[in-house]
């Protein structure tokens, strides 16, 4: 009896195996149908398409857990208002925007890029827009710390990291008192970047009407453990007419441009006053959205312009995107160059589009000059996979700088002294196709260029030049750069 009934469980298990087994396989087939039509780089369409059907239950649980897009329908419902709110307030000349001039200047301008911001709504680049230079992590805090105490209406802060350490407490500090005052406070922060800051931490502020969310948590009710897609970005606004956007997050580090005694923090800002903070607005509506599943109810009304102020562009790439357009204005900027390109990214993975338009650049004549962290700055494991780029970044004719001590965590791009980036995004690949980035590209800005060139070279001191000499000879030590090489789609 006892033998018949063994019989009969091993039959069924068996059942259920072969039958997990079928249903894993013909999910694999639809899973595969949806990867191929959705598109993208060949390797990569090609390397799920193995690993789906290798294993189909550990294909479909990584495919899972490591999406490369966000379908959200309410967003784009959200986009498609703010797009008919702006075009009946142009249509009834309530638009505070200036267009950017294109007639009788006699100073040089950088046509492909103008026509790439200016998109086709003619919004996307607008002039009027006063710059401010924030190289220092002091006059950053100061200036949001001031802007934020100053304001009437509203607060609206996205951030990746926010450490409830001694800066990040003093900031929540402010934010709090704004919202006693009535202001309408809403703090965004990535859940995985800041996974430190708790409720806690939250508490006074949320007690004084205040908003703090995370962004994309790790059971986000749409899809749970959607941990590969993070908000990257970081900007302030403030009652819609001021705006902060760049390299810095919130934390000790970025107020302060210290680690510690021994080392230096380099890092940028940029401030925005002006009608360009709109789109910026826009962009947060976007974000609060995403997170919150709150619709606004109107789109933003831009500032008044400033007189002779520059033109700038608000860019954007992530998940929830149809178009790069933050890596488009990159791409372009570059390919515009006639004299000198000077970028600057923490990590430098590149993606093999903006390569190509870097090489490109020094054959026609361009001096491009790339500035980077060394291996006493950066994790072992980035540090390998960006090595694994320097030889063909150096054949190429491209200038590249470490640092020695000091960490580099600004990204910025100045293009024949005139046109600057300034924004979240490092120049690698999880920030070209993962993470949600953001920037303000100042159009045909000599002054403000003049100010990050000059940042630049007071910081000359803290990099050395690498050459081809400074490249490892050993075996080993080439192996393991292009191992960590394999690895950077992941890092």
């Amino acid at each position: 009896m006892f033998a018949s009934q063994a019989l009969e469980a091993a039959g069924s298990w068996h059942a259920i195996l072969v039958a997990t087994a079928l249903l894993g396989e013909l999910l694999a087939v639809v899973f595969v149908y949806r990867v191929l039509v959705r598109g993208g780089a060949p390797a990569s369409t090609l390397l799920w398409m193995v690993v789906i059907l290798a294993a189909p239950w550990l294909g479909l649980l990584l495919y899972y857990l490591l999406p490369r897009r966000l379908q959200l329908r309410r967003l784009r419902r959200v986009r498609q208002r703010s797009e008919r709110l702006r075009e009946a307030r142009s249509a009834h000349g309530a638009t505070a925007t200036v267009p950017v001039p294109t007639n009788g200047r006699t100073a040089p301008c950088v046509p492909g890029l103008s026509a790439l911001l200016a998109g086709d709504s003619g919004e996307d680049l607008v002039a009027g827009n006063e710059l401010h230079w924030l190289a220092g992590g002091r006059e950053f805090s100061t200036r949001a710390e001031a802007a934020i105490n100053a304001a009437a209406h509203k607060v609206d802060c996205v951030v990746y990291i926010f450490r409830p350490d001694t800066a990040g407490l003093l900031f929540l500090e402010v934010l709090t008192r704004a919202a006693q005052r009535g202001v309408r406070v809403r703090l965004l922060f990535d859940a995985i970047g800041s996974f430190g800051l708790k409720n806690a931490h939250l508490a006074a502020l949320r007690a004084a009407g205040g908003r703090a969310e995370a962004f994309l948590p790790l059971l986000w009710k749409r899809r749970p453990f959607t941990m590969n897609l993070r908000n990257h970005r970081k900007y302030l606004i403030v009652d819609g007419a001021v705006g902060f956007v760049g390299g810095r997050n919130v934390g000790d580090e970025y107020f302060t441009d210290r680690i510690g005694q021994q080392r230096e923090w380099l890092d940028a800002m940029l401030e925005i006053r002006g009608p360009a903070v709109a789109r910026l607005q826009d962009v947060f509506a976007e974000d609060w959205c995403t997170a919150t599943d709150e619709v606004p109810a109107a789109a933003s009304v831009p500032a008044p312009p400033v007189p002779g102020g520059a033109a700038v562009g608000i860019v954007c790439s992530g998940p929830d995107r149809e178009q790069p357009e933050l890596w488009f204005a990159i791409v372009q900027a570059i390919g515009d160059a006639a004299r000198t390109v000077e970028l600057s990214s923490p990590y430098l993975v590149p993606p093999p589009t903006l390569m190509f338009a870097l090489q490109l650049a020094v054959a026609r004549g361009v001096r491009v000059r790339i500035y980077t962290n060394g291996p006493k700055a950066e994790a072992a494991v980035l540090y390998h996979a960006q090595r694994s780029y320097y030889a063909r970044l150096i054949d190429a004719g491209i200038e590249l700088y470490e640092t020695v001590r000091e960490y580099n965590h600004a990204k910025l791009l100045v293009v024949d002294e005139r046109t600057v980036l300034v924004g979240s995004a490092n120049m690698d690949l999880r920030s070209a196709h993962l993470n949600f980035e953001i920037a303000a590209v100042a159009h045909d800005a000599p002054g403000l260029a003049a100010a990050v060139l000059a940042t630049i070279e007071q910081r000359r001191a803290a990099f050395r030049r690498i050459t081809l000499a400074d490249l490892p000879e050993s075996p080993f030590w080439r192996v393991v750069d292009a191992l960590a090489g394999l690895l950077s789609p992941l890092l």
